[in-house]
């Protein structure tokens, strides 16, 4: 099974047909059997401890304001995977069960395109914020037998993600800012070089890095993504562009050669 990561943008996108969204829908179709699916989504962070959620039935969670009637309409009901959540617990250090967590949009906005008849059971796995990045990129290595038991490992974030600078949320044309365009276009060299130790240094760009992303809560489901690969994969990006101004919509997939 590939693992792949979503830069999934503006919530919206749970109901627009866009090149994002075709790609994450292609994506989905291409996919073969898969047996259950963990998500890392930016929208549940956690402190000192990683939660999975262990919900037979979790509930659509709507943690975002502001939108269209719609939004608040749909339902993913995926069922989830108590068994697989207790494993990971089993085999992880830190990790520990939680009963508060459903979907929350960085999970069901993604998958309503990737798998919309929401037959394949979803867990989700928090982000333990306390930890330094390159813990993150450790726990994706962990992670990583999930491939041979036809688990799709989904990290959803954003490549870049500036909320505070951002224009319109669906502004595709706006042109974007030279700082987003450089931050994308460094990290993703270190991406296609293999240089995923870097990826995980990236504060060491200082300035470009804090705007880039004022809290990296949007960038460390990446590092799972990237510490689930083995050198016999190939990455491919599924997604490119800045949108908005400073919303990188970058995705990559990880999968055997």
């Amino acid at each position: 099974m590939p693992a792949v990561f979503i830069s999934h943008g503006t919530p919206l996108n749970a109901l627009l047909d866009n090149r994002f969204t075709r790609a994450w829908s292609a994506f989905g179709h291409d996919l073969g059997a898969c047996e259950a699916i963990v998500c890392v989504s930016a929208h549940w962070v956690t402190q000192g401890m990683s939660c999975v959620s262990a919900g037979a039935e979790p509930p659509t969670i709507y943690d975002m304001r502001g939108f269209p009637d719609a939004l608040y309409r749909i339902v993913y009901p995926a069922r989830g995977h108590t068994e697989l959540a207790t494993e990971l617990v089993e085999r992880i250090p830190g990790v520990v069960l939680s009963s508060d967590w459903g979907y929350d949009h960085g999970t069901w906005s993604v998958l309503v395109h990737m798998l919309p008849r929401a037959d394949v059971p979803v867990i989700q796995l928090s982000i333990d914020y306390a930890l330094p990045p390159a813990r993150h990129l450790a726990l994706g290595r962990e992670l990583a037998f999930l491939r041979d038991r036809k688990v799709l490992l989904l990290g959803s974030g954003q490549f870049v993600h500036n909320l505070a600078e951002a224009g319109p949320r669906t502004d595709h044309e706006m042109v974007p800012y030279d700082w987003a365009v450089e931050f994308d276009t460094i990290v993703s060299g270190w991406i296609d070089a293999g240089d995923f130790g870097r990826v995980a240094n990236f504060e060491s760009l200082g300035a470009l890095a804090e705007r880039a992303h004022p809290t990296y809560e949007h960038f460390l489901p990446l590092l799972y993504v990237l510490g689930a690969s083995t050198d016999e994969d190939r990455l491919r990006w599924l997604t490119e562009g800045i949108v908005s101004g400073c919303h990188g919509m970058r995705s990559l997939v990880v999968e055997e050669s």
